[in-house]
């Protein structure tokens, strides 16, 4: 059995969600902000994994919001009950940067760019993936895919999932961009077609990826709850979230 590790963009993925789908709130007449209520497991083994893979593990990087640095009202509860229910994905290993304030009511996220460098890095030369899986629309991320997948010894598969905000097209080009700039320096050739490869995290895959809602100590608040008229749908009924004991 192939393995795989899934490294998470905790808030490219949080706002690649949010902001996607928030221009469309007043003809909806609700909010599809609940699509962040998501399994990140079940998003990977439902949707893309590989028969022949197992997910390994789940490396989950944010940064913590406290009261002093909320950008709104409770944003730091709202967070706390959220990482209490990412707690329950098996398998999820959360790491931490940091925030630093900057003039006015703006922050900026330290370290999250290169703790997944750092850590797919690691795992890669570690022997702990054969294919690793970046939730992430950040081309910063690139040259670590790159070496990921070229520069370890052998050839691994990384398979990057764009949120919805981001342009998949956009960010296969600064790829290429990038790759052919690397080619003119290493002696690359690749092993496999696609061996990197790009893929949209669509809203059906989304919905049906959704954490359940009746965790015992993180129930999914109202503000994240989608209709049940969306959710009947949208998804499969054995991935109906909304159910208890689904």
């Amino acid at each position: 059995m192939r393995k795989a590790v899934l490294y998470v963009d905790g808030f490219n993925f949080y706002y690649g969600v949010r902001n996607h789908f928030k221009p469309g709130e007043p003809q909806r007449g609700y909010s599809l902000s609940g699509l962040v209520w998501c399994d990140f497991r079940a998003l990977i083994e439902r949707h893309f994994l590989e028969p022949d893979t197992g997910l390994h593990r789940i490396r989950y990087f944010s940064a913590p919001v406290t009261r002093e640095l909320e950008a709104s009202p409770a944003e730091h509860e709202r967070y706390a009950l959220w990482l209490r229910a990412a707690a329950h994905i098996r398998g999820l290993q959360p790491i931490f940067g940091y925030y630093r304030k900057r003039d006015g009511a703006l922050r900026q996220e330290k370290e999250t760019d290169v703790n997944i460098a750092v850590e797919m890095l690691i795992d890669g030369f570690a022997g702990h993936f054969d294919t690793a899986y970046l939730l992430s629309g950040d081309t910063d991320q690139i040259p670590a895919v790159a070496a990921a997948a070229f520069r370890l010894g052998r050839q691994r598969r990384v398979r990057v999932l764009v949120p919805p905000l981001q342009p998949v097209d956009g960010w296969k080009a600064r790829y290429l961009e990038y790759m052919h700039g690397l080619k003119q320096r290493f002696p690359i050739e690749q092993q496999e077609p696609r061996l990197v490869d790009a893929l949209p995290v669509t809203e059906e895959i989304l919905a049906n990826s959704l954490l359940p809602y009746d965790l015992p100590d993180a129930p999914c608040p109202a503000y994240w709850r989608l209709p049940e008229s969306y959710l009947a749908a949208r998804c499969r009924p054995e991935w109906r979230r909304d159910r208890r004991g689904a």
